[in-house]
């Protein structure tokens, strides 16, 4: 069974440092995790007006089960390429931006009340016990914004997170990371409850470690503007959770460095060391340069033509009135479903190439090239 835990700046996998002693281009590796968010992983859609925009272009229908089974098929791959995280989330995320399919479509895991759903805690098992098999840690999610809305009151809020962790603990896998919502500020703009704004987010994280002490704790917000210091940590979120969580969108390297070392010169990093990792990002490759450099994990966020935004050399391009491609072969990106979870394109393939290069990973070529 894989276990993950924290040692300062570190993870250690089944109490060894991730990748131990790698040292690459001076900079030291060792301790980091690179990561991709994946949070269609367990995606299902309940609302049948908009389902319709989930289906494989090969089958006409959209597989909830074929979904996750081709997920966990491309795992090994990634693990061949050193990417040893990735992210999921209880209720996704966002899968495509028109107002009437963003607003509407319902890949929520929990009923209105906050009851878990049978079938979203079956999907998301089948991941985590592939995810231990491999030796990988999963970043667990519990809220994305656009849901909360579908959620009763604030009261099932609790109780979702709550049977959400309680469900995790279940399986006794001892590789997962909490993220206890994606980017509070967008969860309090849907939700208008108080607890997300990131001058309380520290009570809510705080509550669930004391009610689920095993488990090890953090929560992401928006993209990084340190030179007005939104959506960094304030003293009490750090002190709250148990490792920094950022997110990089929309951000240049020059900014996700600043971010990150301003995130260094705070007082309460610097009297309590802790792993910072950016889980959601770009495709952009300078991005993951300023993330290792600067001793923090990254993770890869690819949307798919059809979605939003993606990177294209050295700068961010709008796909969003690029049609999604007409072969299964062709889907790009990892989360505007029907996802094809294989390293099938160029934006992918130049982030897992570069990743193994990084970490030393020895690439099970038979395996990895050309998709397979």
């Amino acid at each position: 069974m894989t276990e993950i835990s924290i040692s300062g700046e570190e993870f250690l996998i089944d109490g060894t440092p991730a990748y131990a002693g790698r040292v690459f281009a001076g900079k030291r590796i060792q301790g980091l995790l690179f990561n991709v968010r994946a949070v269609q992983a367990t995606f299902d859609d309940g609302n049948p007006d908009t389902r319709r925009h989930w289906a494989y272009p090969d089958t006409g229908e959209w597989d909830p089960d074929r979904n996750v089974a081709d997920f966990c098929a491309a795992l090994p791959s990634w693990r061949d390429h050193g990417v040893l995280g990735f992210t999921l989330n209880f209720q996704g995320g966002g899968a495509l931006y028109a107002p009437e399919i963003y607003s509407r479509f319902d890949n929520n895991g929990f009923t209105p009340a906050g009851d878990l759903k049978p079938a979203c805690a079956e999907r998301m098992a089948t991941v985590l016990d592939r995810a231990d098999e491999l030796g990988m840690v999963p970043i667990v999610g519990l809220f994305y914004g656009v849901h909360l809305k579908k959620m009763r009151d604030e009261a099932a809020v609790w109780r979702a997170g709550h049977a959400a962790l309680e469900f995790l603990v279940s399986t006794g896998h001892r590789n997962l990371l909490i993220e206890v919502a994606n980017e509070i500020e967008v969860c309090a703009h849907h939700s208008g409850y108080d607890i997300y704004d990131p001058m309380r987010a520290h009570e809510m994280v705080s509550a669930y470690k004391e009610a689920h002490p095993g488990l090890i704790f953090s929560t992401s917000q928006g993209g990084v503007k340190p030179e007005t210091n939104e959506c960094l940590p304030t003293p009490r979120l750090y002190e709250a959770t148990d490792f920094v969580l950022i997110h990089g969108n929309g951000a240049r390297a020059a900014r996700l460095e600043a971010a990150i070392q301003a995130i260094r010169a705070m007082q309460a990093f610097r009297a309590n060391p802790k792993p910072i990792v950016i889980n959601e990002d770009s495709p952009g490759i300078p991005n993951l340069e300023a993330a290792w450099r600067n001793g923090a994990s990254w993770g890869y966020f690819d949307q798919g033509f059809g979605g939003e935004a993606a990177w294209n050399g050295d700068a961010y391009v709008d796909y969003r009135s690029r049609p999604r491609e007409s072969r299964f072969e062709d889907l790009s990106g990892f989360q505007t479903p029907p996802t094809n979870w294989t390293i099938n394109t160029d934006l992918k393939r130049a982030f897992f190439e570069r990743v193994a290069e990084i970490t030393g990973a020895s690439v099970n070529d038979s395996r990895v090239l050309d998709g397979q």
